[in-house]
């Protein structure tokens, strides 16, 4: 028994220890990998690699780029600089050739070279009328730089470094990384030894649910601006066009990540990518020692512009925000349809370090998570840089995805895992083109509603902060759900923090307290606030909204209207360019809608006009610019009116004679005769209020009126002035209707469509605020908006999803010595994941069972040989004893 005892636990301890060993090298081979044993065999040359970036950013010696106000031909534009410097003493200049696909079509820059050290000739193109701006030109050098992830490190655990050198200095010196200010948000778990990280991206966010609805990425164009890639890659078989920017005469990747970054993107083979059948265009604008233009960006744009892509992918971006050029191009991209995905940077966990153009509102920035939900401290985070010196700035990044260990095409074949933010791009970017091909009318596909589209369907990540995840995970499925739904919304540019946000805080630095209505009048108590003030309303009204607010103004709400033009004749005759959307758009109501504002003053007597009125003038001793704006039609005869002399620009419009119209009214004053009653002024033009329209301000003029509507204080400036006229009774006018067939319907809030005309909504039940339960500080209430990925899914019993299974097309891999020829054109190689993960479980079953073994042998064996003890016995009990007297003691 005994040497059948030391037998078995010498088994079990060998077990032991090939239990320990196994489990050690399955930790230390999936965390440098990535995946199992059985991807080595199947992708021997697999790395996992972290990117760094290095970013310089340099003003090129004597290179400008001059912007021009439209695109024109090469000679057209050679003759505007030289006109411009024909009354310089300059004359040791000339133009930059650029030999790339663009130069056959016009441009709207051109880059030159002045010797000179002097300044004067810059000035000098600047007074050009065709001339935009001069800008020096910027040479870019980007590093990117591979290194071995740490196995010991978990991703919030990486170890970070920083270097860049660009226009806008890094002084944080406060905010340490030592300090505790800066430690990891994510939530650290002790499973992560036995979890296996997934194949496939593309799987992991359920990219195969719509590839078997027979969406795949076909007919969308995506756009891939990096490092290249090579003309016969095998991962890739509906490449369009390859183009090349830089100074070097190749198309090939020499670094990789290009190729990485289209791979996941559109990768047939191995390590799959979203939209495998969409039309590759492939833009190589950094050479191989990583140095990049700003001149060679602004072509490719342009020629992307051309082009009609839908997509485009920018991995890799800059701190640099100041580049001029480069961001309105950036804005031009996105007013021309084109979704623009960037990366936010991996300069975190620094907050206020989101890269350009990431940073832009038009962009979807993308920052990184790992595989399980944790905010990848390489990730930058904070506010929009650009806005930042003006005080503040907005929630960015957009969203996150993973970007930690994620796989991909590697140059010349098979596939690496690379962490970073640059690699979370592409997995938005192939996303979005995947989404893009599942929507039947591509008309409402635009950067606004994809935006908002991954916006409201992105999972929020508990215990992050809104500035490290935006508005969340990425979740492709509710995506697809919200996407195909869509309905246009209403466009609400107008906004104090939008257009007026310079009023606003001019508002709030003179000490008002401004708070933006959100509701109908009917919703708020106008006891609580001074003066309504009203900018550039477009909206319809409800009739109980004209009731209330009469009540109110007799009650002591002053009103303060700001209007704008409107004229249905020039509304059908021009389009206007829309700066909050930067584009063109027939309008539905003209700068302002008149007509409801028409009926919402009239029971005061007041009314505007249709006419459409341009100038300068002089006010109170201010210099004043009127620029599409109306006139008074209709005011009390006892208020206060101010007129100007301004040109009919409606006649202009409408290619009739010009004609100057004397004592056009635009300011009207009056006190409510009730009392108590409030006090209601009326101007006819409200872009001197917006920031994009204005030309001079007349911030001046709305303190005034603020303080006539708030205290009663009439300025006598106003009251007194040499421009003061009788009120018009509004004899002779007709006042302006609204135009027959307008579409407001779509957008309106008030209004329905009906057979006839449309017709106003039943007045909406007004919100009702409901508290939040309060909670710790420093702890995040539980949510429910939240759910791990793979329990996420589409529900079936809302949702039918046609059996595509036997239409699903599947590609073998590669075997050694085998063409790149395909196998079934348009196939897609399914993952396995699912696979690999069924191949790992019988291992770990099977150890188990072994360990549990090995226990219960251990066990038996000590029990057995233990000594056996022998119980102690019992001593019989005499019956009979002999009685003996006691002693007596003895002296």
């Amino acid at each position: 028994m005994k040497p059948f005892s030391a037998m078995t636990m010498k088994f079990a301890n060998i077990w032991l220890v090939l239990f320990v060993i196994l489990l050690c090298g399955k930790k230390h081979f999936g965390t440098r990998v990535g995946n199992s044993s059985h991807e080595a065999h199947v992708c021997p040359g697999c790395s996992r690699l972290t990117l760094k970036v290095e970013f310089t950013s340099t003003v090129v010696e004597h290179e400008y780029i001059v912007a021009f106000n439209g695109y024109f031909t090469a000679k057209a534009r050679s003759k505007f600089i030289s006109s411009a410097l024909k009354s310089s003493d300059i004359e040791n200049w000339r133009i930059v050739p650029r030999n790339n696909p663009a130069s056959d079509y016009p441009s709207d820059f051109e880059v030159i070279q002045i010797n000179e050290k002097q300044k004067d000739g810059v000035l000098t193109l600047e007074d050009h009328p065709n001339i935009k701006r001069v800008t020096p030109q910027r040479k870019v050098f980007r590093s990117l730089k591979y290194s071995e992830s740490d196995p010991m490190l978990h991703c919030n655990e990486t170890r970070w470094t920083q270097k860049w050198q660009s226009s806008r200095p890094l002084r944080r010196a406060s905010l340490s990384l030592g300090s505790g200010f800066w430690h990891a948000t994510g939530r650290h778990s002790s499973r992560r030894l036995l979890r296996a990280i997934p194949r496939q991206v593309a799987q992991t966010l359920q990219a195969d649910v719509l590839w078997q609805m027979g969406y795949t990425g076909a007919g969308v164009r995506v756009a891939v601006f990096d490092t290249g890639l090579s003309e016969k890659h095998p991962h890739f078989k509906n490449v369009k066009e390859r183009t090349n920017w830089t100074n070097e005469r190749t198309l090939d990747d020499g670094l990789g990540h290009g190729t990485f970054v289209a791979g996941v993107i559109a990768s047939m083979r191995e390590c799959q990518g979203f939209a495998p059948n969409a039309e590759l265009h492939i833009f190589r604008v950094f050479t191989n020692n990583q140095v990049s233009y700003t001149s060679w960006f602004l072509d490719a744009f342009n020629y992307a512009i051309l082009k009609k892509i839908d997509v485009l992918n920018l991995s890799i971006g800059g701190p640099d925000f100041m580049d001029h050029p480069f961001v309105d191009k950036v804005w031009e991209l996105t007013a021309n349809n084109v979704i623009m995905v960037s990366a936010i940077g991996n300069d975190g966990p620094l907050y206020g370090t989101l890269n350009n153009p990431a940073d832009q509102m038009d962009v979807i920035g993308v920052g990184g998570i790992d595989f399980e939900d944790n905010i990848a401290r390489f990730s930058s985070r904070g506010m929009t840089t650009w806005e930042l010196p003006g005080g503040y700035g907005r929630v960015k990044p957009d969203i996150v995805t993973y970007g930690s260990g994620v796989r991909g095409s590697g140059m010349k074949g098979g596939c690496r895992s690379l962490s970073g933010t640059s690699v979370a791009s592409p997995v938005v970017a192939g996303a979005v083109t995947l989404l893009v091909s599942t929507v039947q009318k591509r008309e409402m596909v635009n950067p606004a509603s994809m935006k908002q589209a991954l916006i409201a369907s992105a999972r929020r990540l508990p215990g992050v902060n809104m500035f490290e995840q935006g508005h969340g995970k990425l979740d492709l499925l509710r995506a697809y759900q919200i996407l195909n739904s869509y309905k246009p919304q209403a466009r609400n540019g107008d906004h104090i923090h939008t257009n007026f946000r310079d009023m606003y805080q001019h508002l709030r630095s003179m000490g008002y307290f401004v708070e933006v209505l959100g509701s109908p009048f009917t919703c708020f108590d106008a006891s609580q606030y001074g003066t309504l003030l009203m900018v550039d309303s477009e909206e319809e009204y409800f009739p109980e909204e004209i009731t209330k607010l009469r009540r109110d103004v007799d009650n002591g709400l002053s009103l303060i209207v700001f209007s704008d033009w409107y004229n249905t004749s020039v509304m059908r005759k021009v389009k206007f360019y829309d700066e909050n959307t930067r584009q063109w758009w027939m309008p539905d109501t003209g700068g302002a809608n008149i007509p409801a504002l028409n009926d919402l003053l009239s029971v005061w007597n007041m009314a505007f006009s249709d006419g459409l009125y341009e100038g300068d003038f002089t006010m109170a001793s201010h210099e004043m610019n009127y620029a599409s704006g109306c006139s008074i039609a209709k005011f009390p005869e006892d208020g206060i009116v101010i007129a100007q002399t301004f040109k009919d620009q409606g006649l202009e419009v409408l290619k009739q004679e010009t004609a100057v119209i004397e004592n056009v009214p635009i300011l009207g004053l009056y006190q409510v005769p009730s009392e108590g009653g409030g006090r209601i002024v009326l101007y006819g033009d409200s872009n001197c209020l917006d920031d994009s329209h204005r030309q001079k301000d007349c911030f001046w003029l709305l303190d005034s009126l603020l303080q006539y509507t708030s205290y009663g204080v009439m300025p006598p400036s106003l009251s007194h002035s040499e421009n003061r006229q009788r009120p018009p009774s509004g004899a002779g006018f007709s006042l302006p209707e609204r135009m027959e067939g307008n579409h407001l319907h779509r957008y309106s809030k008030v209004l329905e469509a009906h057979l006839g005309d449309p017709k106003p909504r039943s007045l909406p039940a007004c919100p009702h605020l409901s508290w939040a339960k309060p909670q710790p500080l420093n702890e995040t209430a539980p949510s429910n908006l939240w759910k791990h990925q793979k329990l996420l899914s589409i529900d079936l019993d809302k949702v039918a999803l046609p059996s595509f299974r036997q239409n699903r097309p599947q590609v073998r891999p590669l075997s050694p010595g085998e063409s790149g020829a395909w196998d079934i054109p348009g196939g897609i190689m399914p993952g396995r994941y699912n696979q690999d993960v069924g191949q790992t479980i019988p291992v770990f079953a099977f150890l188990g069972a072994m360990v549990v073994l090995a226990f219960f042998v251990v066990q038996i064996n000590k029990a057995k040989s233990r000594p056996k003890r022998r119980k102690p016995r019992v001593k019989r009990p005499q019956l009979m004893q002999q009685v003996h007297p006691p002693k007596t003691p003895s002296v």
